[in-house]
């Protein structure tokens, strides 16, 4: 079975959860080469429908799983890092359960520490606890989105140095609400303005209220630091075909972008088989036969993108003369676009099929699927350009 028992009935916790799981060790893995205090915030953690003693089906169990496993890995690789893991908790026997499950976690591998209270009221009792100077990694994942993902809740968080996020935004919701007029001061403090999505098609509206939302998280940041940068993974009801919400990832590094694009490609073939299953599930519980192949088996692994459009968007940003595409460009396309880049990297590769395009470091041009080494030349990459007819 592809989705664990303990996930049926929630099958988009376990796409999020494989996200969140895949991609924090690839973070810490990095980080702890750079850092020698990781922390990690848990805004919204009680353990509500976990099935599991352990609680490895949730948040807390995962996170806390993977920096004892990063703490391991970095000693093996020379860098003692200290792992701190903070848990709000709201509910007052949500918060005992979750504070008796934190005694048994040895201090040791992972400083862990719960603060009873509501996210909102403890935003700078968290800031005091993360300090000025440590990496912070803020995971907010609400069950609504009241006095969480506003953009005045999140600003104190978001001018922090060192931090990156990922925000659990309520797309479903805030769709349905956005045009109604006793959530127009709700939606002044989430999108800036009121929106205005009428004519728009329903992917239109997605896309412009998404990236909306995007745009207002990044215009608040630390004084003198990079320059933020957002991309967002849809993730769908498991059984209708429509989006319950966006998670929404903040960085200041191209590198972030970069790696978390990747994991989320292989989360779009995780999401398309768990979908598969849980309607199967469902089909066989309403006739009460099981069904000879699992559904799930026979998912094919499409792309996504047209590679007309990626083609046509590579040649509006290459030059006739050679420059460098490095990590930072790569990232800057992943954010513009939302595409993967595998979907760029294939649409080059048929761009310099046809004489089209070509790359200037790459002389024999045998390359089958890596085109562009954007990590080349300490990320400054390589130097690709456009062929004049």
């Amino acid at each position: 079975m592809l989705v664990p028992e303990t996930y049926k009935g929630r099958e988009q916790a376990y796409v999020k959860h494989s996200l969140l799981k895949a991609y924090l060790k690839r973070l810490f893995m990095i980080m702890g080469q750079f850092h020698g205090n990781i922390r990690y915030v848990d805004c919204f953690s009680g353990p509500w429908q976990e099935e599991s003693k352990d609680l490895h089906d949730t948040s807390i169990g995962i996170s806390l799983e993977l920096m004892r496993q990063c703490r391991e890995g970095l000693k093996n690789m020379g860098y003692d890092v200290k792992f701190h893991a903070l848990f709000i908790e709201r509910d007052k026997n949500a918060f005992q359960k979750l504070e008796h499950y934190l005694t048994n976690i040895p201090q040791n591998e992972v400083e862990a520490k719960a603060l009873p209270g509501d996210f909102f009221e403890l935003r700078h009792s968290i800031l005091d606890w993360c300090g000025p100077n440590d990496f912070a990694f803020f995971f907010i994942d609400p069950k609504g989105w009241k006095n969480v993902v506003e953009i005045p809740t999140l600003s104190p968080l978001l001018k922090r140095p060192n931090s990156e996020f990922l925000i659990n935004f309520m797309y479903d919701f805030l769709l349905r609400t956005h045009t109604q007029k006793s959530f127009r001061d709700d939606m002044q403090a989430i999108f800036g303005d009121v929106p205005n999505t009428n004519g728009l098609s329903s992917h239109d509206k997605e896309e412009y209220l998404i990236n909306l939302y995007k745009k207002r998280i990044k215009e608040i940041s630390p004084p003198g630091g990079k320059k933020p940068r957002a991309v967002t993974v849809p993730v769908l009801y498991p059984l209708r075909d429509r989006t319950l919400y966006h998670l929404v990832y903040l960085t200041r590094h191209a590198t972030g972008i970069a790696v978390f694009m990747e994991e989320s490609e292989k989360l779009e073939l995780i999401q398309r088989r768990v979908r598969a299953q849980a309607k199967q599930n469902k089909r066989e519980s309403k006739t009460h036969q099981l069904e000879l192949f699992s559904a799930a088996d026979s998912v094919p692994n499409v792309r996504q993108a047209d590679l007309t459009d990626v083609k046509q968007y590579w040649l509006k940003n290459l030059l006739t003369t050679p420059r460098f595409f490095g990590i930072e460009e790569l990232a800057s396309m992943l954010e513009e676009t939302g595409w993967f880049e595998s979907d760029l990297q294939a649409a080059f590769g048929e761009l310099q099929r046809d004489g089209k395009a070509s790359n200037f470091d790459d002389k024999n041009q045998r390359r089958r699927k890596k085109f562009v080494h954007f990590q080349e030349n300490k990320n400054q990459g390589e130097r690709l350009f456009k062929v004049e007819p």
